[in-house]
């Protein structure tokens, strides 16, 4: 296993845990999807993603695991049963949420704006300097032509 897959599965258990009690809410049929979806996010999602996910290493493996799980939870708030084969897109389309690999991305963006913004003095944002530059020399070594440069922000220029 690699080192997130533990805490991935772990956080996986919870979350399910928790989706599991809210059973009565995603069967009410007075509330709307868009309440329900609401809820989830809240309830089960924060327990899910947050406090760390951004450092997580996800391997494919990890990340249709993480997939899998959104998926089935929003095709049990739309009340599909799991014989009927739906797509995922179409569920997406009803729910109106993106998908699990966006939010990470995301979150891993905030924190590297927020690491960035940080005074250069900083431990963290040393560290920020030290991993780009070390990525940058390793893929420029083995012939992988980048254009990470050209996308991230000048680690030098001061603000």
């Amino acid at each position: 296993m690699e080192r997130s897959t533990p805490e991935i599965l772990g956080r996986i258990g919870l979350a399910s845990n928790i989706f599991s009690r809210l059973t009565n809410i995603w069967k009410q049929s007075r509330l709307s999807v868009h309440t329900k979806m609401r809820l989830y996010n809240a309830l089960v999602i924060s327990v899910l993603l947050y406090y760390g996910s951004e450092t997580w290493t996800l391997t494919k493996a990890d990340e249709r695991r993480l997939k899998a799980f959104y998926m089935n939870c929003q095709q049990r708030i739309l009340g599909i049963p799991w014989f009927h084969f739906v797509t995922n897109a179409s569920v997406t389309s009803q729910t109106s949420e993106e998908d699990m690999a966006s939010r990470i991305r995301r979150r891993r963006l905030s924190v590297f704006g927020y690491v960035r913004r940080l005074p250069e003095a900083t431990p963290a944002h040393s560290a920020l300097r030290l991993a780009v530059d070390s990525r940058l020399q390793t893929r420029q070594q083995t012939g992988v032509e980048t254009s990470t440069r050209s996308t991230l922000p000048s680690v030098d220029a001061a603000d």
